[in-house]
């Protein structure tokens, strides 16, 4: 069977960052897997979380920072990371002046309730 997206469902945020979900528990209702098409503005950043579910993020356009367990890395166009379930991690964008856009696929899919968010 095949199932094509022509466009996802937004999640609605507060922070600037648009996470249209093509596949998940939002738009298709999958459960297993999500994958979503992420947008971060300029210099945007998150508070750190810890999820139920094996993130890779592919980034497609800018650089996306990822500090987890005490590294910091910087994932540019064409490369991919994975953080596994478990791991505390924070995400921003990396430049101060450009948007950064990337994929999520999260294993199982993503869900509000399968992340627990550091408070500021």
């Amino acid at each position: 069977m095949l199932h094509k997206v022509e466009h996802g469902s937004i999640f609605p945020r507060e922070d600037g960052k648009i996470i249209d979900e093509h596949f998940g528990a939002l738009h298709s209702k999958h459960d297993g897997f999500s994958l979503a098409h992420m947008l971060a503005p300029a210099a945007w950043r998150e508070p750190a979380q810890v999820a139920d579910f094996d993130e890779v993020v592919i980034v497609v356009r800018g650089v996306l920072a990822v500090e987890a367990e005490g590294e910091h890395l910087e994932v540019a166009p064409g490369e991919t990371c994975l953080v596994e379930r478990g791991t505390r991690v924070t995400y921003s964008n990396a430049s101060q002046g450009e948007e950064c856009e990337y994929w999520s696929l999260c294993m199982p899919a993503f869900r509000p309730e399968r992340t627990k968010i550091d408070v500021l």
